[in-house]
């Protein structure tokens, strides 16, 4: 039942058509540009898709994530350097030019978790250096991916994704079937992800040290009431 084991080696081909990880990432370097930055943390880098980019364009990534699974998925990738840690325990060998954690990873952290993990991301973190991430909006969370049901089916693998919106939090249901020979298999693994709204992470990051630059709808587009992916741009003090 622990997220991301069994998922793990399909998650790029669950994924692939969900999110803009080129798009995020060309915002990404544009910050990384503008306070010369060298080295970048990628929190929750699950299977290094961010930290693949971000290493072709020059910078040293270190990849964290908790489950190693994805980062073995990562490790095929690119030449990063991966870590294998729960990013609410963050611990780095020394402090890095930027942090960035992109695609819903805040998401999974309890409200009462997020100033003591950004207090976490500044202790790892140069004074100056941004910090850069997304969560899901409360919208999308509410009205989109709450109490709604997913599915991804071919020939080889069958995902069955089942939500259900407690108030302050969604719980997710995936039961995933894996074709083997002539039998398919059963894996299930429940995932939960929190709400957050955008001053709650406001107020957080300023107990932690961090003051916000910009919030930008899924890294630089405008602000709605009906934005999904609502990105922070952070510099610590």
């Amino acid at each position: 039942m622990n997220s991301y084991t069994i998922l793990a080696k399909y998650y790029d081909k669950f994924t692939r058509n969900d999110c803009d990880y080129v798009r995020w990432s060309q915002y990404l370097c544009e910050v990384a540009a503008r306070h010369g930055v060298r080295e970048i943390v990628d929190l929750a880098c699950g299977t290094g898709k961010m930290s693949e980019l971000l290493l072709r364009r020059g910078y040293d990534v270190v990849g964290v994530d908790a489950s190693s699974e994805m980062l073995n998925i990562a490790r095929q990738k690119c030449k990063a350097a991966f870590i294998c840690q729960d990013m609410r325990k963050l611990s780095l060998a020394h402090r890095a030019d930027m942090a960035v954690c992109v695609n819903d990873g805040v998401n999974y952290l309890k409200p009462t978790e997020l100033a003591p993990f950004f207090a976490r991301a500044a202790d790892g973190l140069k004074v100056g250096a941004p910090f850069v991430f997304d969560v899901s909006s409360p919208f999308k969370l509410t009205n989109k991916v709450g109490d709604n049901v997913f599915y991804w089916d071919d020939e080889l693998q069958t995902l069955l994704w089942s939500n259900a919106f407690r108030g302050d939090r969604v719980e997710m249901d995936l039961v995933l079937f894996e074709r083997r020979g002539d039998v398919y298999c059963r894996s299930d693994e429940r995932h939960v992800q929190y709400v957050h709204e955008a001053a709650a992470v406001v107020a957080a990051l300023a107990q932690a040290g961090f003051d916000v630059v910009e919030q930008s709808d899924s890294y630089g587009g405008k602000l709605t009431e009906q934005a999904l992916r609502l990105a922070f741009y952070a510099i610590k003090r």
